[in-house]
């Protein structure tokens, strides 16, 4: 048997190898280990999905039984990207087994595959054929829709992100949205480039060798190596994020009132000067003053109008003004005097300074030396 590999099957082959290699090292990865199981079986699935779209159809012309092998899973991989940021951002969740209902369309991907293992090249029944080949496309679909459910859920996550901690380089998440605002638009070209090779009879680019770069299966070819490539790499260099416990609205109290919290709040703030720790966090905060996150966060919010990352960033940026004002400074590079106020990276710094300021550290520098 032979068969030819133009050079975007060779390009989709090797992203699929390296996705296989990169599920493996997710599924081992200490950090949002959890989390990162999912993920695994996210990149498992799309690498397996779109495998004998790459291949010659003479190989499963000649190995039929190839059919029943778990090369379809695509709708898998909307349900387990949900979990992975599901896991990866809710603190109180744990996947149970109801969850495996998500699962179990599944079976529709196989559904084509069987058909044509019982009846090899012949067609006896053409209308369940035809239903049975239509099923597949429809796991795009799925895709799109836990793609967007899994968008909210991280924007959730971003709002609640600011109530606990001061600092959201690396565990913000803006990468998922990003990657899911591409993909979905990607997933949805795609969808469309696949109706309309349905409706004019036929997989859209006809089938599988020699593939050439004018035919619209490969750019589908491109597009889904390229989301691969690029869930595989952000996935892996994602840091740990802190999965947080949403606080409920109560009516909690302890003996003064909120005003009154906010003055203990204040007082171990200047005091400790815990502000200056690049990583302090709402936990951290609670255990010096000896009163429960929930209450802290009430009274943050009601009582200054604000949430806890701009709390402590306010108190960085009053003690950066008066450093860029000191004289004694100006020997000293703005980054440095920033780490030292707390700030952990130039990016959030230059954000967070001009977003109280309206001026640009140097700026601020200029005007007030």
């Amino acid at each position: 048997m032979h068969f030819e590999l133009s050079p975007i099957q060779l390009i989709t082959i090797c992203s699929a190898m390296n996705g296989f290699v990169f599920a493996f090292l997710l599924f081992e990865k200490a950090e949002n280990r959890q989390a990162n199981r999912f993920l695994s079986l996210t990149i498992f699935s799309m690498c397996l999905t779109f495998t004998p779209f790459i291949l010659d159809i003479s190989i499963w012309n000649n190995y039929m039984w190839l059919s029943w092998l778990p090369f379809s899973l695509a709708y898998w991989i909307g349900p387990a990207f949900y979990f992975y940021i599901k896991t990866l951002t809710d603190g109180s969740f744990s996947f149970r087994k109801k969850d495996l209902w998500h699962f179990s369309p599944i079976i529709l991907n196989y559904i084509h595959s069987i058909y044509h293992s019982f009846n090899h090249f012949s067609n006896p029944w053409p209308l369940i054929h035809d239903i049975a080949e239509q099923l597949e496309p429809l796991a795009i679909l799925s895709v799109i829709i836990y793609l967007i459910l899994s968008f909210r859920l991280v924007k959730s996550y971003q709002r609640s992100l600011l109530n606990n901690v001061s600092y959201t380089e690396r565990i913000d998440l803006r990468w998922v949205n990003q990657f899911i605002l591409i993909t979905v638009g990607s997933f949805i070209l795609i969808l469309i480039f696949v109706i309309s090779g349905m409706l004019m009879g036929g997989i859209v680019g006809g089938k599988f060798a020699p593939l050439q770069w004018n035919e619209p299966r490969a750019f589908i070819l491109l597009i889904y190596s390229g989301v691969l490539y690029w869930l595989s790499i952000s996935g892996f260099k994602q840091a740990q994020t802190l999965r947080i416990i949403n606080f409920e609205e109560t009516n909690e109290q302890i003996d003064n009132e909120h005003s009154e919290v906010i003055k203990r709040l204040k007082a171990a703030i200047e005091t400790n000067k815990v502000y200056r720790n690049p990583r302090f966090s709402l936990s951290d905060l609670s255990k010096i003053v000896n009163i429960s996150e929930r209450i802290i966060s009430n009274a943050i919010n009601q009582e200054l109008g604000k949430n806890f990352f701009q709390l402590i960033n306010e108190y960085r940026v009053e003690e950066m003004k008066e450093r860029l004002k000191d004289p004694n400074n100006d020997h000293l590079k703005i980054l440095s005097l920033a780490f030292d106020a707390g700030f952990n990276s130039k990016a959030s710094f230059n954000r967070v300074f001009k977003s109280y300021t309206g001026l640009t550290p140097k700026e601020y520098k200029t005007l007030n030396s």
